[in-house]
């Protein structure tokens, strides 16, 4: 589901004066973009209002969330470092959502992954690149691009895209910043969109520009 260049700016504002961090309005970007239908699992997460999976498109079907440490009834507990997890039912779209980054043995978490899809299923993630240390409770890794694809396709997953999600020398300067920032109402409008400007200026005399300062990825595959 395309969003207009209108709608996608409109939407970056809202979200700016909402306080979202530059990173995380880049993803909802491409998540708005996806239309789902039928179950998802939500690894990871847990059902609340500020989470990305919300900003999904859903014809149908419903999200179970899978989570280590919420002791929520609602919320199935799954330790994504230990493989098989035995988790019996399958999923036709599964999202691991600025949760790799918190996995040690992320080679497991993405076997679980692949086991809990059904066939022709698709999954859905996000990582952060340039960002802050957000301990939850620990932080381990920042992914590329080349390695997020050799990892995927090693694991058996097929269709694997990796898309970059906001470049650029002064939106990463920006999210150095924002957490100070947000504070004073209306700055981050102004900075956000100076930033954006400047950055495509320098992407216009040096394009690959892009792949070398990522705020971080958005990737998809399929079983």
């Amino acid at each position: 589901m395309k969003i207009s260049f209108f709608k996608k700016y409109r939407l970056i504002i809202q979200l700016i004066l909402k306080n979202y961090s530059p990173l995380r309005i880049y993803q909802i970007l491409e998540i708005k973009q996806i239309s789902l239908e039928g179950d998802s699992v939500d690894l990871g997460a847990t059902d609340s209002p500020n989470n990305i999976t919300h900003f999904f498109y859903r014809n149908n079907g419903k999200i179970t969330y899978l989570d280590k440490f919420k002791k929520d009834k609602e919320v199935i507990q799954i330790d994504l470092e230990k493989y098989p997890n035995f988790v019996e039912k399958k999923f036709k779209n599964v999202f691991l959502m600025n949760v790799l980054e918190h996995i040690k043995n992320y080679k497991n978490c993405l076997k679980n992954v692949h086991s809990l899809l059904d066939k022709n299923s698709n999954f859905y993630g996000t990582t952060p690149f340039f960002f802050r240390v957000h301990p939850s409770p620990n932080d381990y890794f920042r992914f590329t691009e080349q390695f997020l694809e050799e990892s995927l396709t090693e694991l058996n997953f097929k269709d694997v895209k990796v898309i970059v999600l906001g470049s650029g020398i002064f939106i990463c300067f920006y999210t150095m910043i924002y957490l100070y920032t947000k504070k004073i109402p209306f700055i981050n409008l102004f900075l956000f969109l100076i930033c954006l400007f400047f950055d495509k200026v320098i992407e216009y005399f040096k394009p690959n520009i892009k792949k070398i300062y990522p705020l971080g990825y958005f990737f998809s595959a399929k079983k």
